[in-house]
C-alpha cells in the first residue's frame, strides 16, 4: 500500500476514535447536577483524547495532501490522477493547479482545508467544541469515505514517460488561485452549520451566533472573491460570450 493511501485510513481511523470522544464527551456535558461534578475528570480526559484524535485526523490528511503534490511535482505517472491531469511541459503554477485539476484531487484539497478549519474551531469555540466538533469531524468522515473511493493515489499497471496534461481551459494563471479561494470558502461554511447543529443540541439558541458571524461572513468574503476571479478566467478564456455562459 502506498503512502498517501495509508495516510487516508490512518486519518479514517483516527477521525472516528474522535468522533467517539466528542460524543461521549458530550453525554458527560449535558448531564447536570452533581452528575456534571462528579464527571468532571471524566469529561477532561475525554475532550482530551478527543482533540489528540483530531490533532492525529488532521496530520495524515496534511501528510496525504503534502504526498500528493510531491507525486505531482515528481512526475509520478504510476498514479494514474498525476497522469490524467499533468505533465513534463507544466511551470510550477500549472503543476500545482493540478492538484486540484480532478474530482479527487479536489475532494483531497477540501477535507485538507476544513481539517485545518478544525484546530481553529478547538482554539475558538468555547462551549460549542465538543458538539461543533462532533459533527465537523462527521462532515471530514465522510471525505475520507469518498476517498477511500475515488483515491487520487489509485495506480496504473505501467508508468508512462509524459502526462496527458492538463486541460488547456484551465492553464490560466487565474485558474491556479481560483479553486483554493473557492475551497476555504466551501471548508469555512461548514463551520457556521456545525455550530448551528451544536446550539440546537444544547439548547443555546442565541450564544452561537457571535461564534458563527465571523465564520459567515469569512466564507461569504472567499466565495465573493471565488466568483469575481472565476469571471476574470471565463472572460480571459473563453471570450465575452464565455464570460456571460460563466
Amino acid at each position: 500500500m502506498n503512502l498517501g493511501k495509508a495516510a487516508i485510513l490512518l486519518a479514517l481511523g483516527s477521525v472516528l476514535l474522535s468522533i467517539l470522544f466528542y460524543y461521549q464527551s458530550g453525554k458527560l456535558l449535558i448531564d447536570g447536577g452533581s452528575a456534571k461534578k462528579r464527571n468532571l475528570d471524566s469529561l477532561n480526559k475525554k475532550i482530551k483524547a478527543a482533540r489528540l484524535t483530531y490533532y492525529i485526523t488532521a496530520f495524515f490528511v496534511s501528510l496525504a495532501t503534502v504526498h500528493l503534490f510531491y507525486l505531482v511535482v515528481t512526475h509520478q505517472y504510476i498514479y494514474k490522477y498525476i497522469y490524467q491531469y499533468s505533465s513534463n511541459d507544466l511551470s510550477f503554477g500549472l503543476l500545482l493547479s493540478s492538484l486540484w485539476a480532478g474530482q479527487e484531487g479536489s475532494f483531497m484539497l477540501w477535507v485538507f482545508l476544513t481539517a485545518i478549519m478544525g484546530i481553529l474551531v478547538i482554539k475558538l469555540a468555547k462551549t460549542f467544541e465538543v458538539y461543533g466538533m462532533l459533527y465537523l469531524n462527521i462532515v471530514i468522515l465522510f471525505f475520507l469515505l469518498i476517498l477511500t473511493k475515488a483515491s487520487p493515489f489509485a495506480m496504473q499497471a505501467h508508468a508512462p514517460v509524459d502526462g496527458a496534461g492538463l486541460n488547456p481551459l484551465l492553464q490560466n494563471f487565474w485558474m491556479v488561485i481560483h479553486p483554493p479561494i473557492l475551497f476555504i470558502g466551501y471548508a469555512s461554511i461548514a463551520i457556521p452549520l456545525t455550530l448551528s447543529l451544536a446550539a440546537l443540541v444544547m439548547k443555546k439558541y442565541d450564544e452561537w451566533i457571535d461564534q458563527a458571524f465571523s465564520w459567515t461572513i469569512f466564507s461569504s468574503l472567499m466565495l465573493g472573491a471565488g466568483i469575481i476571479i472565476g469571471a476574470f478566467w471565463s472572460y480571459e478564456t473563453l471570450g465575452w460570450g464565455g464570460y456571460w455562459a460563466w
